[in-house]
């Protein structure tokens, strides 16, 4: 078996010691640990476990089937289903243990939902379930309601949808889903509404490729560092260059994956940022390599750069990448995440290194957090990528 697929394998059999929620997943898996305060975190989270869905979808082992399903299951049981409810097709942010929606977990995020909208598409793409695709079509239609003139998505109702909507990220994900949505159904609302998101999202970057953040444009997101939009960038640009084609976004795309490849460390990690971009938020240490917001969504965006170019140079990105992902994950140090990947790395000095506590009081990121979806999920989702793109290459032993 080959080495990226181990190193998912390990992954999914940690969650499955000690990740799950009752019953192999009934109600979806937790959100992470956090080792510093010795506490598994009861959240469980549509963003989350719409990705690790996809993860074991394509992996396929068989004796995880019935995880996968009971993840389905709950995920579009959590979707807002009531036609009259003005969020109608959309996903909260958490739920406690799967089940109790608190009132800080009724938020909508524009970027966990894109993520569930694309996970979504993928999913559907693989299996044919239509399911899949009826609660995406929904989800597409219920943030192409609220989006603005200015091609961003939001609408002021007491805080349920959440506010850092200028920035690259909350952009980025919707835009990619309704590109799909278009590829999939010829509907040209869905390409109406992602041009709209990227005439505004594509004036954004900077000459050198990075795209100016969340944090510069609104003070929020202080902790996510600038590798962070610009790699989602890359991967967001690169499915909708497959249903969009447009030498403008093509010349988005390309910048913003040179940049992200400029910022490859000798170890193959992606650091935060250059100099130019280590105040584009409060994460400043340039040499640490997140793995929450960056590596795996890089990994994902490199893997697709390579299948709409055929360009080497992304191949050999990616694989420089998900060797480092693969040489870190955790191994021997407690069984209680030995198999996943923690949140933040120093390739210098070769240990885990940094905090995402930068007015982020809940530490969503950095050494001490252990999680499931946004960064083991994506990381899996990358491996699993490399693995087939490099298929053809495989040497014996």
């Amino acid at each position: 078996m080959d080495k990226y697929v181990k190193s998912v394998d390990k992954c999914l059999d940690w969650m499955e010691s000690q990740m799950l929620s009752f019953n192999r997943g009934s109600v979806g898996v937790y959100e992470r640990i956090r080792i510093d305060v010795n506490r598994r975190v009861n959240w469980t989270r549509p963003d989350c476990n719409s990705e690790i869905a996809r993860a074991y979808l394509k992996r396929g082992r068989e004796s995880s089937a019935d995880v996968y399903e009971n993840i389905i299951n709950w995920l579009l049981s959590v979707q807002d289903n009531e036609p009259m409810s003005a969020w109608y097709g959309s996903f909260p942010f958490f739920l406690n243990d799967g089940e109790i929606l608190a009132n800080n977990g009724q938020a909508r995020w524009q970027n966990d939902n894109g993520k569930v909208l694309i996970a979504l598409l993928d999913m559907f793409e693989i299996s044919g379930d239509e399911r899949l695709k009826e609660a995406a079509l929904k989800l597409a239609n219920h943030w192409m309601s609220i989006q603005r003139p200015q091609g961003f998505f939001m609408r002021y109702d007491n805080g349920v949808t959440q506010s850092p909507y200028k920035g690259p990220c909350f952009v980025f994900w919707l835009a990619a889903g309704l590109a799909m949505c278009y590829g999939l159904t010829g509907e040209e609302k869905y390409k109406s509404s992602a041009v709209l998101a990227l005439g505004y999202v594509l004036p954004l970057q900077k000459e050198n490729g990075r795209f100016t953040t969340s944090y510069e444009l609104m003070k929020r997101e202080d902790w996510r560092p600038a590798s962070s939009e610009a790699s989602i960038a890359v991967f967001c640009l690169a499915r909708i260059l497959k249903y969009i084609k447009s030498d403008v976004y093509k010349n988005a795309f390309e910048k913003a994956a040179d940049y992200v490849m400029s910022l490859q460390h000798e170890s193959g990690g992606i650091m935060n940022s250059d100099e130019e971009g280590k105040t584009a938020s409060l994460q400043s240490n340039m040499f640490i390599c997140d793995l929450v917001y960056t590596q795996g969504f890089a990994l994902m965006g490199l893997n697709e750069a390579f299948d709409l170019t055929g360009r080497d140079e992304y191949k050999r990105a990616a694989v420089k990448l998900a060797d480092f992902l693969v040489s870190v994950q955790c191994e021997g140090e407690s069984k209680l995440w030995d198999g996943a990947w923690r949140g933040s790395y120093n390739p210098v000095s070769k240990r885990w290194e940094g905090r995402a506590n930068q007015n982020n009081t809940i530490d969503e990121g950095g050494m001490y957090s252990v999680y499931t979806g946004w960064c083991c999920s994506n990381i899996m989702d990358g491996l699993l990528g490399v693995n087939r793109i490099t298929a053809g290459e495989k040497t014996k032993g």
